[in-house]
């Protein structure tokens, strides 16, 4: 009992250490400076054999700056593992809340961006033809990531930067008829100009005659009949680094802007300069190109898919047609001046709950015969999609306005990071998004291992991984993997062609995950053919679907599995795969390209893990044989017992000298002592009936009345025939 005591004191002293030094990092961060710390993120790599534990955000800080090379660290709340970075790491996303990234120190020299984000080009060779050929040509050997340049919030959302300019304006003869925008209905349109100013998200914004507004991207913003703008801008926020001239190059994962089709651009030059000015308002596009015949292609984060990270040869083309047709286009960097960061008084980050998230939506954002309601908050929004039938997601907007979607809907950055959305059941809340191959460099990885610094014969610890799914041990689990592979024609393959390929990329799933190819098959039943997959034409490509068992078995949470299969060795093996099956050309349109796996899991028909064993669980056998001998003993023991009775009662009735098929193998007692006293059970003269004389062994010295023993014979039964033995009557004197 004291033990148990001691036990939950310990508990709830940990839990109330951890709650303290929550409120304590909370409070570091709320007195230092706005993008000093961002929380959501992780570095690419790390600092070896330099990670401690530490007890607070705020140590962790003061550790990074004694130790060498050390420019920015990430710290794990709640587990106090602190990881130091040099300034070749780059910033990666992750869907953990609790890994905060920071600086040194949050002064302006401690808070100095790298030079890839200031000066850095790349050199020649980018790009390469793989990952770590395109980081190579850069001096510092590494690509920029997307936004890393920019400065975030606490949460990572990009922080309002006061340098916007004005690319495109209907005043001075822009069109401004762009489709593709999101109403603002809690923004008058007399102020939609200002609060795009305020966000950085925000590329562009119209203003109708009906005085509502506006606002996003914007495409095909030329040509629109029987619609005319009050008016519309298209602003740029912060300013534009070039680093790579593009002409000449096709950049896969790019999409459509514009395009000349109805005759509005005279001049090729004027379609260029809006083409470009579509990629500088959006701060988060990096790639835009044009050509002619092809039109305007960018790149829209708000889309399923991107060109990949880092940009290789397999997504850079030179020897198509649209690059043969390519005049213009630019690869590019966005930032926000130091002095033009809006900086101002953090407020504490709002933690969502069930897996709700802030600064994404779902396209399309109404599912059928449904429409924009208002309600209280984002919880109620997600009752509303509970209680509608076939509803999936819901997404909330600061302005009270709720949306709901089916499961036909994607995820997709919201135009306001404050935006609140999310699945209604919390096991579906993995990703939908398909990124062509940037997947396989940004996936998270698992945690390494953290060695107590300063000590010796201690057993290494292992770092706490809190997406590390709970193992259910009563069930088991199938993973359903879907892979999108573009510009694979999969319907123009003949039957053993297809086979072929089937058993190729199901080795190629095998050698990624490390299980053996019998354990991936086409389906989840019993019956579906194992070591390979099933393949489905889909636009664009072929959709390839698998089968394995979860890991672990026992879970129905994906999470594990699918960083197993975000690694750039899935892309390779596929590839391979298809390059060793020797395909007819007339099957690829483009280079293989394979897009970010989907992971969903579902109950497996088998058991799964089995608890240890009980004693009735394994002796059940041998205690059955037991039942079955005593069962069987106990009967011939008390048909043993009845036949002695029944003999008992032979001798009783052929000691008396009653016959024992006469006696009908009974005799009550007062037949023995009837016969003990002498009575003639004969019935009267009349009827001719004789006595049978003793039996000779049984006869004694005494006269019965009846013959000698001499004349005695023993009687047969089958020596009277037709003899009918009468029912005894009594006697009566």
């Amino acid at each position: 009992m004291a033990r148990r005591l001691l036990l939950f004191l310990g508990l709830g002293l940990q839990v109330s250490l951890l709650q303290a030094q929550t409120n304590e990092d909370v409070a570091f961060m709320q007195g230092s400076p706005l993008g000093c710390f961002v929380r959501g993120f992780k570095f690419d790599r790390y600092i070896p054999n330099k990670n401690i534990n530490t007890t607070s955000l705020k140590l962790c800080q003061e550790h990074c700056q004694y130790v060498d090379g050390c420019v920015k660290f990430s710290y794990r709340a709640f587990w106090g593992e602190c990881w130091f970075a040099d300034i070749n790491a780059v910033e990666v996303p992750v869907d953990s809340p609790y890994l905060i990234v920071g600086y040194r120190t949050c002064d302006a020299e401690g808070m100095h961006l790298p030079a890839r984000c200031s000066t850095e080009t790349p050199g020649n060779g980018f790009p390469g033809q793989s990952a770590e050929a395109s980081n190579s040509a850069w001096p510092g050997g590494k690509q920029p990531y997307g936004l890393e340049c920019w400065p975030k919030s606490w949460d990572g959302a990009p922080l309002p930067c006061t340098q916007v300019d004005v690319l495109d304006d209907t005043k001075n003869g822009w069109p401004g008829k762009c489709v593709g925008l999101v109403e603002m209905k809690e923004i008058n349109g007399s102020k939609c100009g200002e609060n795009c100013r305020q966000h950085p998200e925000c590329q562009s914004w119209q203003k109708t005659v009906y005085n509502s507004c506006w606002q996003g991207l914007g495409k095909d913003c030329f040509v629109r009949g029987n619609f005319m703008p009050k008016e519309a801008q298209r602003l740029q926020h912060g300013s534009v680094r070039v680093l790579k001239d593009l002409t000449g190059y096709q950049i896969v994962g790019l999409w459509k802007g514009f395009d000349n089709d109805e005759g509005f651009f005279q001049n090729v030059q004027d379609a260029i300069s809006f083409c470009k000015h579509m990629c500088y308002s959006d701060f988060r596009c990096q790639y835009w190109t044009y050509a002619p015949n092809y039109g305007c292609w960018i790149e829209d984060a708000s889309q399923e898919y991107g060109p990949p990270f880092p940009l290789t040869l397999d997504a850079a083309r030179r020897d198509t047609m649209f690059a043969q047709d390519c005049v213009a286009g630019e690869y590019i960097q966005h930032f926000c001046p130091e002095g033009f960061v809006s900086r101002k008084e953090p407020t504490a980050p709002v933690t969502l709950s069930n897996c709700a998230e802030r600064g994404f939506r779902y396209e399309p954002p109404d599912m059928f015969l449904s429409f924009r309601t208002t309600e209280a908050n984002y919880e109620a929004c997600r009752q509303r999609c509970k209680l509608t039938v076939y509803c999936n997601f819901f997404a909330y907007w600061p302005d009270g306005g709720c949306h709901i979607a089916g499961g036909d809907a994607h995820r997709v950055p919201a135009e306001n990071y404050e935006v609140i959305s999310g699945p209604t059941d919390c096991s579906k809340a993995y990703s939908t998004t398909t990124n062509l191959e940037a997947w396989a460099t940004t996936a998270p990885t698992l945690s390494p291992v953290v060695v107590q610094p300063g000590k010796t014969g201690v057993k290494p610890k292992v770092a706490h991984d809190d997406t590390q799914p709970v193992e259910l041990p009563d069930t088991a689990h199938m993973a359903e993997i879907a892979i999108v592979l573009h510009n694979l024609d999969v319907s123009s393959l003949s039957e053993p062609e297809v086979h072929l390929l089937q058993a190729r990329y199901a080795q190629a799933i095998s050698q990624t995950l490390g299980v053996p190819v019998d354990q991936v098959q086409e389906g989840p039943s019993a019956n579906d053919l194992k070591a390979q997959v099933k393949l489905t034409p889909t636009a664009g490509g072929s959709m390839l679907t698998a089968f394995t068992l979860n890991d672990p078995v026992g879970s129905p949470d994906p999470a594990k599995l699918l960083a197993k299969l975000k690694v750039p060795a899935l892309p390779s093996n596929l590839k391979a795969a298809t390059s060793g099956a020797a395909l007819p050309p007339s099957s690829m349109s483009g280079p293989l390209l394979v897009s970010e796996p989907l992971v969903g899991t579902k109950e497996h028909p088998l058991k799964g893990p089995r608890p240890q064993p009980s004693f009735f669980s394994q002796w059940w056998p041998l205690l059955t044989v037991l039942a079955i001998i005593v069962c069987i003993g106990g009967g011939i023991y008390f048909h043993r017992m009845y036949e002695e009775q029944l003999e008992e009662k032979r001798l009783v009735a052929s000691g008396r000298g009653i016959s024992v098929q006469d006696s009908d193998m009974s005799v009550s007692l007062k037949d023995v002592e009837d016969f003990d006293s002498g009575y003639d059970p004969s019935p009267g003269s009349g009827n001719g009936y004789q006595p049978t004389p003793y039996p000779a062994p049984y006869q004694s010295s005494a006269s019965y009345g009846g013959p000698s023993s001499q004349s005695y014979q023993p009687r047969q039964q089958n020596s009277y025939q037709g003899y009918n033995p009468q029912p005894y009557q009594p006697r009566y004197a």
